[in-house]
């Protein structure tokens, strides 16, 4: 976070990086879980194992009379290998913080999943107080619709309950009047 008021993004691939800076009042206040599941790798790591076993077998109950079937044994253990990557192949699950300008997407896993989402509630608990700041501010100069059209949306976005929005208004009011 750059001063309370900006986010700075990193993104690495292989190839290159990427920087840039997002507006904290633009992330989006819903949060996503997307988690793969392991049983489509376990499935398939299991097939290659299989695969291993089978090529083994066939090498020692077939005689082995001029190393025809080395390849077997080659073929089983890169089955082998193939398995084991299958079964330690890493996830990308994501926090992905939905709904705003800018949708923000976090690796769940990195550093851990309750480090992430804990930064992920403090961006959404400063991105609510900056536009609730910036939008519930008493300003007499501000005609009035105006004001009531930002008040009912604070409102209707969650962002401010019910007794807020009375205080708001009262305040509001007696500010037109003393002006």
């Amino acid at each position: 976070m750059i001063n309370d008021s900006e986010l700075l993004i990193k993104k690495k691939s292989f190839l290159n990086s990427k920087e840039w800076t997002v507006d904290i009042e633009s992330i989006g206040h819903h949060k996503i879980v997307e988690e793969y599941s392991r049983n489509g790798l376990r499935i398939v790591g299991s097939c290659f194992i299989l695969i291993a076993l089978t090529s083994w077998i066939a090498f020692f109950v077939e005689d082995n009379l001029n190393g025809e079937f080395d390849g077997l044994i080659w073929g089983g253990l890169f089955s082998v290998l193939l398995g084991i990557t299958c079964f330690k192949a890493p996830l990308n699950n994501f926090l992905i913080l939905n709904g705003g300008y800018s949708n923000l997407k976090f690796f769940l896993d990195s550093p851990s999943r309750e480090e992430v989402e804990a930064f992920a509630d403090k961006l959404i608990v400063v991105s609510k107080n900056k536009i609730r700041e910036k939008y519930s501010r008493i300003d007499s100069d501000l005609p009035e619709d105006t004001f009531m059209n930002q008040l009912n949306w604070l409102l209707n976005s969650k962002l401010i309950n019910e007794e807020e929005y009375n205080e708001k208004k009262r305040e509001y009011k007696i500010s037109k009047l003393i002006k």
